[in-house]
Formats: structure tokens, C-alpha cells, sequence
């Protein structure tokens, strides 16, 4: 079926093109309700449900009407896998792009193993200096004067 557009004022064209993209949608919709349909009758002839077939809910698959999005978890920083062995402020998690110092460390021939070494150092040290610190604070029951004098002070009965 071919046209010849070329006789259509612009404003024609439009409407047309309007009426067009209507259509196509409108066809769209159809032609996925339709095969929805007929995949949930293939699957429950086989005993199935849609959902077992395409392991989720098909509505779970379609966007949300309102354009809202599920809420994403919060990122958790990525533990660090190397450290400069002199500078323990430079870290590195070895994701992403290396940063400058150790590029600068391999082009002067360190080994990226030096650097995964200084890390489980740094964080064995950072270990022993956290329990210290947490063996080192005891709780102490110290009474108080007033307390003191009452419990030396019996009554006479």
C-alpha cells in the first residue's frame, strides 16, 4: 500500500503522524496482551505457572506508572587490599582506576604484592591496638564516700 504524501498540507502530515503512533501503540498493547495470554495458557497446560516459567511475576516486570524507582541499599565502602608501605594514609581498595601513587610505585619497580603486604600489616597492627585499648579500659566499682561511711556504720539494734 503506498501513499503519496507529497499532496498532504503540514498540518495533515501531523494529524497523520498523531494517528499513527496511536495506532502503533494501541497494536502494541494488543499484540502483548495477546501473546500473554497465550503463554500462560502453554504454561499451564504443562502444569506450570507464568511465574514458575519465567522465574518472577510478569507484573513485576512491567515499569511502574508513576516512574518511581525500587530504593537502592545504601553502598558499603569496600574494604582496602593495598596500602603504601610508608604513608599509611595512601589506600587503595583495588577497584577502579589505580591512583596516581601506586602507578608512580610500579613505574619505580615496586611489586603490587608490597602493597597488599603493607595492608594486612597496617590492619593486624590497627587489631592488636584496638583490643589493647579495649583490654586496657576495666570497669572499676569505686563507692562513693557517703556510701562508704553508711556501710562501715551499722545501726545498734
Amino acid at each position: 500500500m503506498t501513499m503519496n504524501l507529497s499532496n498532504f498540507t503540514l498540518i495533515q502530515l501531523k494529524q497523520l503522524h498523531a494517528r499513527i503512533e496511536k495506532e502503533i501503540a494501541k497494536q502494541q498493547s494488543t499484540g502483548k496482551d495477546a501473546l500473554l495470554k497465550k503463554l500462560k495458557r502453554m504454561a499451564r497446560e504443562q502444569g506450570l505457572s507464568l511465574e514458575d516459567v519465567l522465574g518472577g511475576s510478569p507484573e513485576s516486570e512491567k515499569p511502574k506508572a508513576n516512574g518511581a524507582k525500587r530504593p537502592v541499599a545504601p553502598k558499603r565502602p569496600v574494604a582496602v587490599k593495598y596500602r603504601h608501605p610508608s604513608k599509611m594514609d595512601l589506600a587503595w581498595s583495588g577497584r577502579g582506576r589505580k591512583p596516581h601513587w601506586v602507578e608512580t610505585w610500579l613505574a619505580h619497580g615496586g611489586a603490587l604484592d608490597a602493597l597488599a603486604t603493607a595492608a594486612a600489616k597496617f590492619d593486624k597492627k590497627q587489631q592488636r591496638v584496638a583490643k589493647s585499648a579495649t583490654d586496657s579500659v576495666t570497669p572499676t566499682t569505686t563507692a562513693t564516700p557517703v556510701a562508704a561511711a553508711e556501710a562501715e556504720v551499722a545501726p545498734a539494734n
